[in-house]
């Protein structure tokens, strides 16, 4: 039973360190990809603010839904 409890424990972790690692290459993308979609505009949005903060919103909108939409999905299909 030890054994069991041992091998059990062992894969626990490893599906934890591979949902750790999944999460942080989502994020890590997120970030850099609205960071170079942002600076694709600034020449477009150089001094207006409107503009630059409808962009903003938009991209942080589009960019963290698919992960949300990923969540909302494995929670159905579940």
């Amino acid at each position: 039973m030890t054994i069991l409890i041992f091998i059990f424990l062992i894969m626990l972790e490893a599906v934890f360190w591979f949902s750790l690692f999944v999460i942080l290459t989502m994020l890590y993308w997120v970030f850099f990809r609205a960071l170079k979609l942002v600076f694709n505009k600034s020449n477009e949005t150089k001094g207006k603010l409107g503009l630059s903060m409808i962009y903003s919103l938009g991209y942080t909108f589009l960019l963290t839904g698919w992960i949300f939409g990923i969540v909302y999905l494995s929670e159905i299909l579940k």
